[in-house]
């Protein structure tokens, strides 16, 4: 994004929706990053920002257990530039997509998101389940 007023502008609402987000605040946090995404010019797909502020959305559905959401937000985060490099983003797809009973496609965006962190250090946070989904999988490695 070529506009650093623009830019400035949606990080404060990113700023404003992560501190909502650490807050517990999430309903509150969703409206601070859909400012954000609003404020990107169309096609938002085409701006780094919308990589980051939809992996921003998608976190906080799946924070909310609205996993369609998550699943969307995450989906689309992918198609913009240098979505496709973010562990976590792969992450959370997968973990959202084992909580809606898509296994196969969880256990790809697990390992996937395992396999870019190399290790399970970005899984610590997160519950078991998640890194004993792709256990066999990670064993080869």
């Amino acid at each position: 994004m070529s506009d650093p007023q623009l830019t400035r502008q949606i990080r404060r609402y990113c700023s404003d929706g992560y501190r909502l987000y650490d807050n517990a605040e999430l309903r509150l946090a969703l409206r601070s990053f859909y400012q954000a995404w609003l404020s990107i010019p169309k096609p938002q797909t085409e701006h780094e920002e919308a990589g980051w502020v939809l992996t921003a959305i998608g976190d906080t559905y799946f924070k909310l257990r609205q996993y369609d959401q998550a699943i969307e937000s995450l989906m689309s985060a992918m198609h913009c530039p240098e979505g496709d490099k973010s562990p976590f983003l792969y992450l959370r797809l997968g973990q959202c997509m084992w909580d809606t009973k898509r296994e196969a496609e969880a256990r790809k965006y697990l390992y996937k998101a395992y396999r870019m962190a190399q290790g399970a250090v970005l899984f610590e946070q997160e519950e078991k389940r998640y890194i004993e989904a792709i256990a066999d999988l990670c064993q080869n490695d």
